[in-house]
């Protein structure tokens, strides 16, 4: 409950207003349902089928002006009054459903966006623990169905019980002016017999809710890690396996949903029994105290509205209840700690950042007791090319991930110019420096407008100097369109080579003080690698530039080497100082075979 009034009143109080339509409508349709009909059937129906020398009926002695009017004009009134209550009750519902259905729109478009742009304010590693299609799930499938909730159950919990209180009122009237107030008390029966499917099948419609919804994040990630890997899964003849495991989390799902459609149907059938006795007793017990037909059709028809009522306010019971999963889900998401948060008085670089980079006693692990860097103390000054080398787990990209702040230090601080990037907004930080990554994700869309993301203002002019520098125009003749070629998903298209040579391109359009290249040539071959490093050579003048390698060809022109080992840095120096000093840069140089 506490996390369906956190997304009430961050997500409905906006659209009060709304809401507060959407409601009103509600009460209109509702008592025209529950009271409305009831008092026709009591007081218009004797009217209507009025025969000669029968008594006064009821609705003239209340309203004796009526009586002065003639049989056919009271007849004519009689029968109006029954269309007209049916035509506001008809509108009333008409707009309670177009107005649901405006406010579910506009709230699931906020939701949904305000979810996304939770997931891009989190860490990093807060997507890296989870698989991509759970996320996905929560996104897409969980915010439709807290939408839900939100607008079209929230309607229901309110206007069917206002349905049953308007039938309740019209029942005991009705019995008390018969003469048969002891039915109502009799009836508490049945209506205790009614709200205990309601409240028993909404506790397992919650267990059963969470577990489908579970296993939808599942079956999602399950497709999404297929369709990534096709490569993969066909290279190693994969399919069958890939087939069978996605059977058996299929069946998963089908098994809980099915399990949960059963509480959901069942209330339906035993709150048609509840209302069959009820109306049953009542016609029995009428006819034994000699209730008129006009007193049993309109006390029947407010116990039908009051239990069908219930019966309908069971249902979006059951279907809140069946929200729950996606509640808690998403819950998960909004409440998550942002545990790299902007500060609160950020401070600023002056214009350009210089490049000079900082660490002070630094020690980071992604678990508390698995460090993976350890007291590294050390200062880049700006413009100096940097190779960052180790077998494989030291911490070398690590090191380099926390320039950006992608992760927040366990111990120690990382400056940049002097400022520790703690105390800078985020943005404001990676707008200092360019990275690329061991894997090039392009985005859908042209070569021109994915070398653009580098700097959105960049002209023309810019972005081919920057194709040139990155050895993109080399390939650029074979493409149908040329730079304006469009792209699939991931950069479809272009070979693995290609790829990254476009998110090189990317890299040398921002201009950025600081460049950091995680293995950013290894999908190069030796003679495109070549030509990238004479252009990284121009671009790292003036700017500070980490490397990230295992091919040891790609940092042959640094500056300064750092050599990892189990998170801590056991070499500092240049290539000459270090082949003779360090032995395990030594082995891993001459394990390469460069000459």
């Amino acid at each position: 409950m506490k996390n369906l009034v956190y997304f009430w009143k961050r997500f409905m109080l906006p659209h009060l207003a709304l809401f507060g339509l959407v409601i009103c409508t509600g009460m209109i349709a509702a008592a025209a349902s529950g009271a409305g009909v009831p008092f026709m059937v009591k007081y218009v129906f004797p009217v209507v089928f009025r025969g000669a020398g029968s008594a006064t009926p009821e609705l003239l002695t209340l309203f004796p002006s009526l009586q002065s009017l003639s049989p056919d004009a009271l007849l004519f009134l009689a029968c109006a009054s029954m269309p007209a209550i049916f035509l506001v009750r008809g509108v009333a519902m008409w707009g309670n459903a177009v107005m649901v259905n405006i406010l579910g729109i506009r709230i699931l478009e906020t939701l949904r966006m305000q979810v996304f742009c939770r997931v891009q304010e989190l860490p990093i590693a807060f997507l890296e623990s989870r698989r991509k299609g759970d996320v996905m799930s929560r996104i897409l499938s969980d915010t439709s169905n807290v939408q839900n909730i939100l607008t079209s159950v929230s309607n229901d919990l309110i206007k069917q019980p206002i349905t049953a209180l308007c039938s309740i009122g019209a029942f005991i009237f009705l019995l008390v002016s018969s003469g048969q107030g002891v039915l109502f008390l009799v009836n508490l029966i049945f209506i205790a017999l009614a709200a205990w499917p309601i409240i028993e099948f909404g506790k397992r419609i919650s267990q059963k809710s969470q577990r489908a919804q579970q296993g939808l994040g599942e079956l999602n990630t399950a497709v999404q890690q297929n369709l990534e890997n096709q490569r993969e899964v066909r290279a190693y003849a994969m399919e069958k396996r890939e087939i069978e495991e996605f059977r058996q989390v299929s069946n998963r799902l089908m098994t809980n949903i099915i399990k949960l459609v059963k509480y959901q149907k069942a209330l339906v059938p035993v709150m048609e029994i509840v209302t069959a006795l009820a109306l049953a007793f009542l016609l029995v017990r009428g006819r034994m105290c000699g209730l008129t037909l006009t007193d049993f059709m309109a006390i029947a028809a407010s116990l039908f509205f009051m239990f069908d009522s219930m019966k309908r306010a069971g249902t979006a019971w059951n279907r809140f209840n069946e929200a729950q999963g996606a509640l808690n889900r998403l819950a998960e998401v909004m409440y998550e700690p942002n545990t790299i948060p902007q500060p609160e008085n950020p401070r600023q670089l002056e214009g350009r950042a210089k490049g000079e980079i900082r660490f002070r006693n630094v020690s980071f692990g992604y678990e508390p007791e698995k460090p993976v860097l350890r007291d590294v103390d050390l200062t880049i000054p700006a413009g100096q090319i940097v190779g960052l080398v180790g077998p494989s787990g030291s911490g070398k990209t690590t090191f380099a991930s926390l320039i950006p702040r992608f992760y927040e230090v366990s111990k120690g601080a990382v400056e940049v110019d002097g400022i520790d990037v703690r105390d800078l907004n985020t943005h404001d930080l990676r707008e200092q420096l360019s990275l690329v990554g061991q894997q090039a994700l392009l985005f859908a869309g042209t070569i021109r407008e994915n070398i653009r993301l580098g700097r959105m203002n960049a002209t023309d002019a810019e972005i081919m100097a920057a194709a040139d520098s990155a050895a993109v125009t080399k390939f650029l003749g074979s493409q149908p369109q040329g730079i304006d070629t469009e792209l699939g998903q991931g950069g479809a298209g272009l070979s693995g080579g290609q790829r990254q040579r476009v998110a090189i391109a990317r890299a040398f359009v921002k201009d950025a003080p600081i460049l950091i290249l995680d293995e950013a040539t290894a999908s190069l071959d030796a003679e495109s690698e070549r030509e990238i490093q004479e252009e990284l050579d121009k671009l790292a003048q003036g700017r500070t530039t980490l490397i990230v390698a295992h091919r040891f060809s790609t940092i042959r022109n640094a500056h300064r080497i750092l050599v990892f080992d189990y998170g801590r840095i056991v070499g500092d120096g240049t290539h000459e100082e270090l082949y003779a000093s360090c032995p395990l840069y030594k082995e891993l140089y001459d394990r390469q075979g460069i000459e």
